[in-house]
């Protein structure tokens, strides 16, 4: 086949057409984006609309990116979350990094390539055949003297790759120890004690244990419980609700407003008369929701077809009292089963901190402790597991991950096969010839499909690994997350990366099989013969992804589908649910593909800056379209205290043994063995820098320095903070200096101001450790909300007294049921 023929042959014609269509294709979705935005903006603005310290985005089309641009790093550790934080640091990082990469590849590399090789880039040779990889023996060599440049460079490059990795880190451990260490939250408190003998499992004992140890003072002690009848019974109770709301909104019709500017979102029913709602009380002497004359009050049939109807509000009404008594009366019982766990919580942060570190039994396997999850982060199904059943789980699971990612390398290997129209006339002759003859469709099929089935692929199945890892066990659900940005990553590096790029060809195979040695020079080859795939995956991820995930597309067909197509089946909670709560941001689905990106543009960092340049805009593009969404539309409910840090810190020391393996293979590959041999010493530096990051830093990112931990009254100079950190640092209002004369403290206490409390303390306001099923207020069917006031129908059996009407809660049997409308605000979080 002709070199006119082959796609590889063609970079300057692909890349132009996959430049053209995302850039097209992206703008169209941000103008899209920028429009449904404006026309309405609860739907990509909720939590400007629930948490007034969120700067409120103007009402036009394009202002809004003036605001996002002005939000400070501080603004985001406060509204989103240090976790939050973290994720979009790791962006800044690789924005910086890249962005001196590309200064020194455009002004200096790429210049000096040009005059030696007479190329501006040396990302897509001449020499290299797809059915030949190996043969390098006809090849032009290129001059010894680019060769040390490159060689030169690779050195440089490295230097500058660690300095900001550890520079980045430096910031984020400050950032978290100021934040944390300034805070007592119940978490920060609080220690999980595992394998409790039974000797200790109950409060009074185990109090009087960890306190004779010495470790600090118990505030309080939650041992942990099989609530399983408890959970079964509250689930029953969900299903009688859910056919309660729905019988109420069928019946009296819902009167929507939600998407109207300037107005507060509300749902509340159309019929429900004059009754007089209070807040926080109830109407005992209104009658509510009477009997609509124009319709017929739902039935439904108990059995089969010709079973007995009965009235759906009626019946479900006096099954959801009944089943509300059944579980007033396993509360009152608290005969529930003794799980050898307990959450305690000790009376200062620094306490709970040597406790998390201490071994507190001389015996294996007792009295494990660790920090605890947040309150919201706890699988309580979990503890139920043994630790035989939750060994069996983890293994299974990872072993099942492993398999699914081995049985996946046969469908993503023919996906290599796409780059070359030779590969595609083996496998299908006809098509292969057809393309020949038509350069549009070969462009598209060879230059933009692989590219596209690469980005599906990268989509949909870290879904399916973030289902088998929730089934793993933890406790945390925290942790879970983090395992899911570990197994995903593992899935897209192996599976997406090194079996797409070194066994792209049976003659890879043929090669590594053969000698092990050859894994750098095949891996540089590959790396070079697939640049022109890679800057269309990174130009398609950046240009045109990142506007459809601005906009946001699966949550605007799920409001789509509900609000038009499925509004007869709608209750005033599905559309609080659907309008007034924040999407869930999943970091472990979205940032392994991201730390994946970084690796391949710092691996063609010396080779390609044309790949370089288009990784900057890629991260440039996500920061600011992550930014917007953990600010104003999604949030990470996950409270992992910025853990991540540490994976994306060794994933991206991984990404620099391969940029050593890439360069070292090329220079072998051009027969460099001397300028080969002086980047061997780079190898080691990448174990060094690991080692000193595990020693030194990592201890750090787990646990608060006790030196951080500023207790109540326990004042902050000015100093403490360097103007280094002005843009993330959290300042602190104090108790002045004695020593200074009044009329100096009012201008100190002015120099400071007042920490503002974290996302992640307000959503530890009204938490506690407490079983979710014990702290369920067990509120009646939802009929309306109006902003945070929620609406409920609650039942009562009226029992005559006299002349005077009581209202009890018990089950008396088929009892007239009273109901009434209470109105009340939620204390809870924003994402509830």
């Amino acid at each position: 086949m002709s070199e006119d023929n082959d796609p590889l042959y063609q970079p300057q014609t692909v890349f132009r057409a996959q430049l053209y269509f995302c850039t097209v294709l992206g703008l169209l979705i941000f103008f899209l984006f920028c429009f449904v935005r404006y026309r309405f903006p609860l739907v990509y603005g909720i939590r400007s609309y629930r948490n007034k310290r969120i700067r409120p985005l103007p009402d036009n089309l394009f202002g809004w990116i003036r605001v996002l641009y002005l939000i400070t790093d501080d603004e985001i550790l406060q509204l989103a979350g240090l976790d939050s934080y973290v994720f979009l640091r790791f962006f800044k990082m690789c924005i910086i990094m890249l962005a001196t990469l590309a200064l020194f590849a455009l002004g200096i590399l790429s210049p000096i390539r040009y005059l030696l090789t007479g190329s501006f880039d040396k990302d897509y040779p001449e020499w290299v055949v797809q059915s030949r990889i190996w043969d390098t023996l006809n090849k032009k060599e290129d001059p010894f003297a680019y060769l040390l440049v490159c060689t030169i460079f690779t050195y440089v490059f490295t230097g500058l790759v660690y300095y900001f990795l550890f520079k980045e880190t430096t910031r984020v451990i400050r950032t978290r120890q100021r934040c944390l260490g300034n805070q007592k939250s119940l978490t920060d408190r609080t220690i999980l004690i595992s394998n409790i003998p039974s000797r200790l499992n109950n409060d009074a004992a185990l109090r009087a244990h960890v306190e004779a140890l010495g470790v600090g003072t118990v505030e309080s002690i939650t041992i942990v419980r099989d609530y399983s009848a408890l959970e079964a019974a509250f689930e029953e109770r969900a299903e009688l609700v859910r056919k309660l709301e729905l019988g109420y909104s069928q019946y009296y019709g819902l009167d929507i407003r939600i998407l109207r500017k300037n107005e507060v979102p509300s749902t509340t029913l159309r019929a429900s008369g004059d009754s007089v709602v209070l807040s926080g009380g109830i109407d005992r002497g209104t009658e509510i929701l009477g009997p609509v004359p124009s319709k017929k009050r739902p039935t439904t049939r108990l059995g089969g077809l010709f079973s007995t109807q009965v009235d759906v509000l009626d019946y479900y009404a006096h099954k959801l009292v009944q089943i509300d008594a059944e579980i007033l009366e396993l509360k009152q019982r608290d005969d529930f089963k003794l799980v050898n766990d307990a959450f305690v919580t000790l009376d200062s942060v620094s306490d709970a901190q040597m406790a998390a570190q201490a071994v507190l039994s001389p015996n294996v396997f007792q009295l494990i402790t660790r920090l605890a999850p947040a309150p919201r982060d706890v699988n309580w199904s979990h503890f139920l597991l043994s630790a035989k059943e939750k060994f069996v789980r983890t293994n299974a699971i990872e072993l099942t991950c492993l398999v699914f990612s081995a049985l996946l390398i046969i469908p993503i290997r023919y996906i290599t096969p796409l780059l070359n129209v030779e590969s595609i006339r083996k496998m299908w002759p006809d098509f292969g010839d057809y393309l020949i003859k038509h350069e549009l469709l070969r462009t598209l099929v060879t230059g933009l499909l692989p590219t596209y089935l690469f980005t599906l692929i990268n989509v949909v199945l870290p879904y399916i690994i973030s289902f088998l890892s929730n089934l793993q066990g933890l406790v945390s659900k925290g942790d879970a997350e983090l395992g899911i940005i570990r197994k995903n990553f593992l899935y897209i590096f192996f599976n997406l990366f090194l079996v797409f790029t070194l066994f792209g060809t049976f003659a890879s195979y043929k090669a590594l099989l053969s000698d092990t040695t050859k894994i750098a020079p095949v891996l540089a080859a590959s790396i070079k013969r697939l640049s022109l795939f890679y800057v269309d995956l990174i130009i398609l991820q950046g240009l045109t992804m990142f506007p459809f995930k601005l906009l946001q597309v699966g949550d605007i067909f799920l409001v789509f589908w509900q609000y038009v197509m499925c509004f007869r089946w709608q209750t005033p909670r599905d559309y609080r649910d659907l309008f007034y709560k924040p999407a869930i941001f999943e970091v472990g689905l979205i940032l392994p593909q991201h730390i994946l990106i970084f690796i391949i543009t710092l691996i063609y960092s010396v080779i390609s800056t044309k790949i370089v340049t288009s990784g900057l805009a890629y991260f440039v593009i996500g920061f600011y379209t992550y930014k917007y969404q953990l600010v104003y539309s999604m949030v990470h409910i996950r409270h992992s205290t910025g853990k991540a840090w540490p994976i994306i810190f060794k994933r991206v020391c991984l990404g620099v043994v391969f940029f050593h393996l890439t360069m070292l293979g090329t220079l072998a590959l051009e027969r460099a063995y001397i300028l080969a041999i002086l980047v061997v010493p780079l190898l080691p530096t990448t174990i060094m820098a690991l080692v000193f990051f595990d020693r030194n830093y990592l201890p750090l990112l787990y646990y608060i320095a006790l030196d951080a931990i500023k207790t109540s009254g326990e004042s902050v100079e000015a100093h403490d903070f360097d103007d280094t950190a002005v843009e993330d640092s959290v300042v602190y209002l104090h108790t002045p200096t004695p020593s200074l004369a009044p009329e100096q403290q009012p201008l100190l206490e002015r120099s400071l101001r007042k920490r503002r409390s974290t996302i992640d303390e307000e959503r530890e306001e009204f938490q506690n450790y407490t079983h979710p099923c014990l702290a369920d207020q067990m509120d009646g069917p939802w009929i309306g909300f109006v902003g945070d006031y929620i609406d409920t129908v609650q039942y009562y059996i009226a029992v005559e007294h006299g002349s005077e009407s009581e209202i009890d809660q018990l089950d008396q049997g088929a009892e007239p049921i009273t109901s009434v409308i209470i109105r009340k605000k939620t204390t809870t979080v924003e994402y509830d």
